[in-house]
Parts: structure tokens; C-alpha cells; sequence
């Protein structure tokens, strides 16, 4: 598949493992630049090394950072104000009835 991403910028959060990882991969074997996010250094390194296995010319930055809490979602906006692909496959999860609505709007990016 060719998507021509080859002059696009994508910032996939929570990238260092499962979907996330995979949508880093493909998105980087389609030619965009891939920032990498994940909570800790090792992780982000590990996903690094894992994506290049794949796609050898791939075009990575790293980015780590807790994007669920408003440190971390600065340090994100600060170190790339601009993105032209976001996947925000971030996701805190609980247990609440389907009808059930959260007493609060959370404490990470979206508030």
C-alpha cells in the first residue's frame, strides 16, 4: 500500500507496545516520520529497536512522556507543537455502567 506519508509527521501515544506499536510500524513503513511515546526510556528504546528490525530506513523520534497526566501532555506539546497524524491510542480504563458518566473529565490532554 502506498499512503504517501513520506513528507508527514505522526504521533502515535502509547506506541511502545500491542496496536500501538504495530500502528507506529505501519505507519513508518509507509515513509511518515513516527514519534515514538512511551511512559519510561527503556520502553520507547525497545519499541525503537523493534520497529527498525522491520522497516531499516525508518524515520523515528522518540518521546517520552505520560500523555494521561498534564506533565506529561506538555512535554508532548512542547517537544512537537506540531504533528500532521495523531492516533491517540492512549487509554485509561475502569470499570463503569454503559449509561454511567464520569464524575470528572479525567486529568489527562483532553481537559
Amino acid at each position: 500500500m502506498n499512503l504517501d506519508l513520506n513528507d508527514k509527521t505522526a504521533l502515535v501515544t502509547a506506541s511502545t507496545g500491542g496496536i500501538g506499536l504495530e500502528i507506529a510500524r505501519s505507519l513508518a513503513a509507509e515513509g511518515a516520520t513516527v514519534i515514538v511515546n512511551g511512559r519510561t526510556q527503556a520502553s520507547v528504546d525497545t519499541a525503537i529497536q523493534s520497529i527498525r528490525q522491520d522497516v531499516s530506513d525508518a524515520k523515528l523520534n522518540e518521546l517520552v512522556a505520560d500523555n494521561g497526566t498534564p506533565d506529561g501532555c506538555q512535554t508532548t506539546i512542547t517537544k512537537f507543537a506540531e504533528v500532521d497524524i495523531l492516533i491517540n491510542n492512549l487509554g485509561i480504563y475502569e470499570a463503569v455502567g454503559f449509561l454511567t458518566r464520569p464524575t470528572s473529565p479525567g486529568n489527562g490532554c483532553s481537559t
